[in-house]
């Protein structure tokens, strides 16, 4: 469960992340999330750079800078790429 605090910080990433047209596949996605979880966020940032010149590389790049900027936990981390769909689709 997260703390009061990491919500609010979690709602300042979200507000960051904005409404964008995402282009990081579902794959990619559940594979950061299982990395964030399993290895912490300098690993998926790793993961990340791996994608080099593609797309998926500079959104989801954009998206852990966030999320680091903002001190989320793994786990936060974990729900906002859980949910980076809705975020971006601007219906949040």
């Amino acid at each position: 469960m997260l703390n009061s605090k990491e919500l609010e910080n979690m709602g300042k990433a979200i507000d960051e992340i904005g409404a964008a047209k995402t282009c990081i596949t579902s794959q990619v996605m559940k594979e950061v999330k299982k990395i964030i979880l399993e290895k912490g966020l300098d690993a998926a940032e790793l993961y990340a750079a791996q994608l080099t010149g593609t797309d998926q590389n500079t959104e989801l790049s954009r998206v852990l800078t966030i999320c680091r900027k903002n001190n989320l936990s793994p786990e936060a981390i974990a729900q906002v790429i859980d949910k980076l769909g809705v975020i971006e689709s601007g219906k949040w």
